[in-house]
Formats: structure tokens, sequence, C-alpha cells
């Protein structure tokens, strides 16, 4: 599911924000607020970073799920976009809703 989240979250715009946006208001039902917007940019960014550095880790992730993976979208990019999915599907207000 975090997976296919990503994929249509890369699809839906060009800037991370809009992108985030895209998440949010799936999950949600809401834009992140200010304040929740710079940690979910911060996550982005250190899963870019970790998975730029370990291209293969992120080939690994990409293989798991039913779905076929988008060979157009590069898989680090892919892989960090997949995780922060999870991460922002892994929230009490997403849980509890």
């Amino acid at each position: 599911a975090a997976r296919v989240l990503a994929e249509k979250a890369i699809a839906a715009g060009a800037k991370d924000e809009e992108r985030i946006d895209f998440i949010a208001k799936r999950l949600l039902a809401r834009s992140f607020r200010t304040d929740e917007l710079a940690i979910v940019k911060e996550s982005l960014t250190a899963l870019l970073a970790g998975y730029k550095a370990k291209p293969l880790e992120a080939k690994k992730l990409l293989a798991v799920g039913d779905t076929t993976v988008t060979a157009t979208i590069d898989p680090a990019t892919f892989a960090a976009w997949t995780m922060l999915c999870n991460q922002l599907m892994n929230l009490d207000e997403f849980l509890n809703k």
C-alpha cells in the first residue's frame, strides 16, 4: 500500500511539498501544519540520502509486494517515498480514524 501511494504521490506533483500534501490529504484528509511539514520533509531528506548511498537496499525494498514497480522512477527516490508513506501510515491519526 505504501509503495502504491508513493507512486501516486510522485505522479501528483513535481515539488516535494505537492507530493507530501497529496499524501497527507489521502491519509489524514487534511494538509500538514507547518511544524508537521518540517518533520516530514526532514524525514524525506534522510530517507533519500540513505537510499542514494545504498541503492541495493532501495531495490530490495521495491522488490517486496504484489504490484509491479514502475521502471521510470529512480529506485532510490521511489524507495524513499515508499518508506515515507509507510511512516505516515503508522501515525496514530491515520490508524485511529
